[in-house]
């Protein structure tokens, strides 16, 4: 396919991709969204639109339907190893700024219908090679079609495929001294509604998140170094899971027969990606594929609108100059994503998953004081 100069490239259709592709057909580009999947990535826990995502949901035009699929207000419960309550923080319906926790599919199918029929999406479809010319980028195709597009943009997630074909193998990654596994299951028998309760001893934690029509159970353990495995490999995952919660009480042998009982199950190491540069001349990287800022920060779903939103806003500014567009994308950005991300490194994993029994103490002192912060 011959080269426009409005044609772009959108890798990966979540929150990142969906929200740059609506940015991009706003300014007038010709948009192509390819996504490896062959459909929407549904599934996964719910995510919190908060912040500046709330304004960029309003520009959209998108926030009464966010506000119409927002979850009731939950009850956060913290237990010790035989389950019994440490202390809570009660539901809060009532706080002074806005924040809407929204399932990820809902929020999914509201960026999509936003953009559906306006750009071209490509499911089943990844990249092979991208080779950047003078005039623009050849991105070709697992099916072996070559297409020439004015700009790239990676929006394909912690593990992207556009960040290793553009910037190489080079290790962008923090561990951030953990891992984790989260399974989302059609049922309400282990928890109330609206109800969020987090076992932890020093090390481990399970956590549950209690919906009106499915449950959120996560497993979390620390690991002082990167565990050597595929993370493909299913089998070692399970195995590593039942070593390391093996003889914790309360109801984690369910949680834990309930968690590994199919492959539906995501694991992973607890990271952040962190990248001297979002961009290398034409291709430009959106959400976590530039700036993952890690589970336990709670901000990835809005970190993706904004970081979309900023990016328009530069294109925006800077007509026909990507150059100037994509350094000022990141100039008004990085601050917002450093901050985000020193905090979850400073205080997110030893508050919300002590390692050890100091750890756990002083989180458990922080509950009790009321001090404590999500």
């Amino acid at each position: 396919m011959s080269l426009h100069a409005s044609d772009v490239l959108v890798s990966g259709a979540g929150f990142a991709g969906l929200a740059t592709a609506f940015w991009l057909d706003r300014l007038g580009y010709r948009v192509t969204v390819a996504e490896i999947a062959p459909g929407l990535r549904h599934g996964g826990t719910p995510v919190d639109i908060e912040g500046e995502a709330l304004a960029v949901t309003a520009r959209m035009g998108l926030l009464d339907a966010v506000r119409d699929k927002a979850l009731p207000p939950r009850r956060v419960e913290f237990l010790g190893a035989d389950g019994g309550t440490l202390g809570l923080m009660p539901a809060q319906s009532d706080i002074r700024d806005e924040k809407h926790e929204i399932h990820r599919d809902d929020l999914l199918d509201i960026l999509f219908a936003a953009v559906d029929g306006r750009v071209r999406t490509l499911f089943g479809r990844t990249i092979i090679a991208l080779e950047e010319t003078d005039q623009g980028v050849t991105a070709t195709f697992d099916n072996g079609h070559r297409h020439e597009f004015a700009l790239v943009f990676g929006c394909d997630g912690n593990r992207s495929n556009t960040r290793r074909l553009t910037f190489g193998e080079n290790d962008v990654s923090l561990f951030m001294g953990g891992y984790f596994a989260i399974k989302v299951v059609p049922t309400v028998k282990f928890l109330p509604a609206n109800v969020t309760q987090i076992l932890s001893v020093a090390g481990r934690a399970v956590l549950l998140n209690g919906y009106s029509d499915r449950t959120d159970i996560g497993a979390v353990f620390r690991a002082p170094h990167p565990l050597e495995h595929d993370h493909r490999d299913r089998a070692w995952q399970r195995r590593v899971l039942q070593e390391r919660f093996a003889g914790l009480g309360w109801q984690v042998p369910a949680l834990l027969r309930e968690l590994v009982a199919d492959d539906s199950f995501y694991f992973d190491s607890i990271n952040q990606i962190r990248m001297p540069a979002w961009s290398r001349g034409r291709v430009a990287l959106v959400g976590d594929a530039g700036y993952c800022v890690s589970p336990v920060a709670g901000f990835g779903g809005s970190m993706a609108l904004i970081g979309a939103a900023h990016l328009g806003e530069a294109l925006a500014a800077h007509p026909g100059d990507h150059a100037a567009a994509f350094a000022a994308y990141e100039q008004g950005l990085r601050p917002l994503v450093t901050r985000v991300q020193d905090k979850a490194v400073a205080r997110g994993m030893s508050f919300m998953f002590p390692a050890t029994d100091i750890e756990l103490e002083r989180r458990n002192m922080a509950i009790s004081d009321g001090s404590f912060d999500l």
